[in-house]
């Protein structure tokens, strides 16, 4: 549209838009219409009317313009399309409303009684199944509301999600319109789609003068939902004391349990609402009730750190030593959770730190699980063995390593943990930490304060094997410098080229650099086993050609004799990363002692 016909239309000026427009073509003149509703001009509109332009048009949202009068608030204009005989009951709009949702949407009374009187269909639903009664419930509009219920609406009728008018003003906080609704009859115990009733809304929003005004009027307080919940758990998660004191008086059951057996008191635990804690245990609420997993309030007061609420707690008798399902104590459950305050307080008050979990695992564990160093150091410095095996041998910085704790690995390695293999474990720190693939400064850590590259895990895996496997360039350097074993082969299910060593697994893995690599470290053993690997056919995958043919060109004559004797020193100087100590003591001019530390390996970016 122009924009002369636009600031015509500004102007409400009909003698000129008429002569502007009527040579216009019909869509043209449609949004004229639509525009002229949306400036409040009446006269353009009415000159429009009489030109024959559609009353019913609709725009690009399919709003007609009635409903572009209806959001203006302009009730001239829609007294002049009623009386034109628009379709009152048309819907249109992202949400598919008629004309009178609109209006009552908008607390429009006028409005909405020109619409009533043009016989606007009172019920008529959206697309969210919200009737107009409802859309001006939740906009708090009483006067709509009253107009509505005097001409018919229903008043029970559900829409979205099956929530009432009542519900909705309620969600809403429109305590007038609330009473209203209750004295023209609104039920009190209808359920939205969760079983939900307006006083469990009111619980949850924490109105207590809706609580008040529901309980008067004989609500039953202690209905459940769907979910086995009431309005005292609502009220107790979102901390809301009032709310809780009145319902406690009007008869709410203190101790009712939700479909995963939670409590009231368990809610406010989980949320750490120490006021309602005050409330619930001193109105004698059942402290030690157990949830589906057989957690009490205090453990999940323990597992969400909230100290006060612990204390609180303990005071009133709640037990320090229950087990949930895991066998996890609130003291366990808090280090696994990295809660150190709490950890001390219940530490403190006499919490055990023995005792295992049901997958094996001690309280020192957990907390190297949680990667909480606090936890960690608390546990220790109170006497626990920071070496103590679980099920499989894990130590405790086994488990950090094996929950990406790098940082808690590093302290737990200060602290003095040990690296070695103990008899019958199946793990080791740096076995762990190569096959899961953490920072390799750890694993460079790892081996100079004297881990062996040369034990094996409970497949007779060698860490060298993982780190070929992840095609990790910059682990198997520091392996290779630390002079790891490479004639243990992995009998591991997981993989289908098993068994196979290192070596012959950087065929298998296809990678022309580290067949290089172990050349260059195992130069005459390498060169046979990859040869013997090559001539296998029953591998995963072959290797490509290109890579098949660099291996018969590596290995067609003698290795060179400068890599033999890098060889031959390396092996009398034994394994670990004390070797690269041992060969900065030797009297070397600098070109081979750096050949002895492997500087031809480079590390491909």
């Amino acid at each position: 549209m122009s924009l002369r016909v636009e600031d015509v239309i500004r102007k409400d000026d009909y003698t000129k838009l008429k002569s502007l427009v009527e040579n216009f073509n019909p869509i043209d003149q449609e949004q004229a219409l639509l525009k002229s509703c949306d400036g409040g001009s009446i006269n353009c509109v009415a000159i429009l009317l009489s030109m024959g332009v559609d009353k019913n048009c609709v725009d690009n949202l399919h709003f007609t313009p009635v409903m572009r009068a209806c959001l203006v608030g302009s009730s001239d204009i829609v007294s002049l399309l009623m009386t034109w005989g628009c379709d009152v009951n048309m819907m249109g709009g992202p949400s598919s409303n008629t004309p009178l949702h609109i209006a009552a949407m908008d607390g429009h009374l006028d409005i909405c009684q020109i619409l009533i009187e043009a016989h606007a269909n009172v019920n008529a639903k959206n697309d969210r199944e919200d009737t107009p009664l409802i859309a001006a419930a939740a906009g708090g509009h009483l006067d709509v509301v009253k107009l509505l219920i005097k001409n018919h609406a229903s008043i029970n009728r559900r829409g979205y999600l099956e929530c009432s008018a009542l519900h909705m003003a309620t969600e809403m906080g429109h305590i007038d319109v609330c009473s209203y609704l209750i004295s023209a009859g609104a039920s009190l115990e209808d359920e939205d789609t969760f079983g939900n009733t307006p006083l469990v809304f009111a619980a949850e929003k924490g109105s207590l003068k809706l609580l008040r005004l529901y309980l008067s009027h004989g609500a039953e307080v202690n209905r459940v939902s769907h979910s086995g919940t009431t309005a005292l758990h609502y009220a107790a998660k979102h901390g809301w004391t009032d709310c809780c004191e009145l319902l406690l008086q009007h008869g709410a059951e203190i101790d009712a349990q939700d479909i995963r057996r939670f409590t009231p008191l368990m809610m406010a635990s989980l949320e750490g609402q120490a006021d309602v804690l005050k409330i619930m245990l001193g109105a004698r609420c059942n402290v030690n009730m157990a949830a589906y997993n057989r957690r009490t309030a205090l453990h999940y007061a323990s597992e969400r750190g909230f100290r006060a609420c612990c204390e609180l707690l303990l005071e009133t008798g709640a037990c320090i030593e229950s087990l949930d399902t895991d066998k996890c104590s609130p003291a366990m459950v808090a280090a696994l959770k990295g809660s150190a305050e709490t950890l001390q307080l219940l530490l403190d008050l006499g919490a055990r730190t023995s005792g295992w979990t049901r997958q094996g695992m001690s309280i020192l564990h957990l907390a190297a699980e949680s990667g909480s160093i606090a936890c960690c150091d608390l546990l220790m410095d109170r006497g626990v063995n920071k070496n103590i095996r679980c099920c499989d041998g894990a130590t405790p910085l086994v488990s950090a390593i094996r929950s990406h704790r790098i940082t808690c690995a590093h302290h737990l390695i200060d602290r003095g943990c040990s690296l070695v293999q103990r008899a019958g474990d199946i793990v080791t720190p740096l076995g762990e930490a190569v096959s899961r693939g953490v920072d390799p400064r750890l694993i460079h850590r790892l081996l100079v304060k004297g881990a062996s590259p040369n034990t094996v895990d409970r497949f007779h895996t060698l860490p060298l094997w993982h780190a070929v496997h992840d095609l990790n360039f910059i682990v198997v350097k520091l392996l290779l410098q630390a002079n790891s074993n490479y004639r243990k082969q992995t009998e591991s299910m997981l993989y289908v080229c098993s068994p196979c060593s290192p070596v012959s697994h950087t065929l298998h893995r296809d990678s022309p650099t580290l067949v290089r690599w172990m050349l260059a470290a195992y130069p005459e053993d390498a060169a046979v086993l990859l040869k013997v690997a090559l001539a296998e056919r029953n591998i995963s995958s072959q290797p490509s050609s290109e890579t098949a043919l660099l291996v018969q060109d590596l290995t067609s004559s003698p290795q060179s004799l400068l890599r033999l004797c890098r060889r031959a020193v390396r092996k009398q100087l034994g394994a670990g990363f004390c070797v690269q100590e041992k060969i900065s003591t030797l009297r070397l001019p600098s070109l081979l002692h750096s050949y002895l530390l492997f500087s031809d390996l480079d590390i491909p970016r």
